[in-house]
């Protein structure tokens, strides 16, 4: 269970500066258009000043189970973004049906919002031709003007159900073998 933001307001009990709310909509903006600009490029790798560009030096990036959490861009760098750069093919921004801030808070979330291909590798699978759709929710915590927390759901069951793996099916086989 990932904990809430560090600095412990993420309840937000009175009313809040819109200005706020639209600096961080427009932070969140700029990192998915400069990570879908990379996308399109066909780039596989990151120059990590791409991501300082949005990102605080000391930021922190929860993942899916699965996957897991990370500190400091060199570290998501290395325990996320570029196995998932690396290791899936063909990543297509679907859009998202809903992206909305307020105060140091936005959220987005697609139906799905993402579509690849693993080449092998990434979450430990083989690699394989099926197209997936990955279906995420983002929840982003601004510090100042970078980005400082992101907390990712990604259904990672789903996922895997598009290619022929039942993760649900496999463990009530294993709880209860036949």
């Amino acid at each position: 269970v990932y904990p809430g933001p560090r600095n412990h307001d993420g309840l937000l009990f009175d009313e809040v500066p819109v200005e706020d709310g639209i600096a961080t909509a427009a932070l969140v903006n700029k990192m998915v258009n400069d990570l879908t600009a990379l996308n399109e490029s066909g780039a596989m790798g990151c120059p990590p000043e791409v991501l300082a560009q949005s990102w605080d030096t000391d930021m922190i990036w929860y993942g899916p189970g699965g996957i897991g959490a990370s500190y400091t861009i060199p570290r998501y760098q290395e325990q996320h973004q570029l196995p998932f750069r690396n290791n899936l093919t063909g990543k297509k921004f679907n859009g998202h049906v809903c992206r909305f801030a307020e105060g140091n808070f936005a959220c987005f979330f697609g139906w799905p919002n993402l579509t690849n291909t693993p080449s092998g590798g990434f979450l430990g699978l083989p690699g394989g031709n099926v197209s997936a759709n990955m279906q995420v929710v983002d929840v982003y915590y601004r510090k100042g003007d970078k980005l400082s927390e992101n907390w990712v759901l990604i259904d990672i069951p789903y996922w895997l159900s598009q290619q022929g793996v039942s993760i649900l099916e496999r463990t009530t086989n294993i709880v209860n073998p036949s």
